[in-house]
This record gives C-alpha cells, structure tokens and sequence, in this order.
C-alpha cells in the first residue's frame, strides 16, 4: 500500500526548530537521511523530495485561464515542506516512519495519506 508521508512548516515547527541548539539540529536533519537510506534499503521507497518553502505557487482556476499567486500567503500559517512517498504494509507503518521525522514532535508537523488506486475511485460509483 502506498502512503504519503507530508511534512509541514508552520509556526509549531518554526519554534521547535529554533530552540534546538545547533548539534540538535543537525542531529535532527540527519533523520531525514537516515530515514532515506533505511527506506532505500527495504525496498519501501517510491520518492522523497524537500520543497523550496519560498518559492511556492497558489494556483487558481480564472476565467483567462490559470491564475498563478506567490504562496505562501500572509494568511497562511504552514506549507508543505517535503514529502516521502512510501510503499508499505499498513497504515501503521507508515505511522512509525513519519513518526521518525523531527517535524512529528510539533503540531500538525507531519501527516499521512494512503494514496487511492484505480479500484478506490472505481468503488465510489
């Protein structure tokens, strides 16, 4: 089953970040590199990207055609950060992977999503 691990920036996240000193910090990037390379080893990886936070798009749909918006918005408090795309048994373990994740330690830092197949959305009708 496939699951998308999300990590999110917000503000929760934002200060978790800035109260670790800087050995901590590096400590906590490291996760992401150990949580790729086990992921490459059992074979549980699809993909894994970080997303430039500052340089995201709100795309819209406007009469002319897209509307393309400089994102994050004043309004907005959190973007997504990067994401782990992962092939696993169950749900519970793609808990246990994204638990891993520093963001997981703050509020709304990480979520998870199965990913539907075709048989999903052929269900629904």
């Amino acid at each position: 089953m496939k699951y998308l691990i999300l990590i999110h920036n917000n503000p929760a996240v934002i200060e978790l970040f800035a109260g670790m000193t800087d050995d901590e910090r590096s400590a906590a990037y490291q996760i992401y590199w150990d949580v790729q390379t086990e992921l490459e080893s059992t074979g549980e990886l699809v993909d894994s990207k970080a997303l430039d936070t500052d340089a995201q798009k709100l795309v819209s749909r406007g009469p002319q055609g897209p509307l393309v918006t400089n994102a994050p918005l004043p309004e907005v408090t959190e973007v997504v950060s990067g994401y782990y795309l992962v092939d696993v048994d169950d749900e519970a373990r793609a808990a246990v992977i994204a638990a891993r994740f520093p963001e997981a330690a703050a509020t709304d830092g990480v979520r998870i999503a199965r990913v539907w197949t075709e048989a999903d959305f052929a269900a629904t009708t």
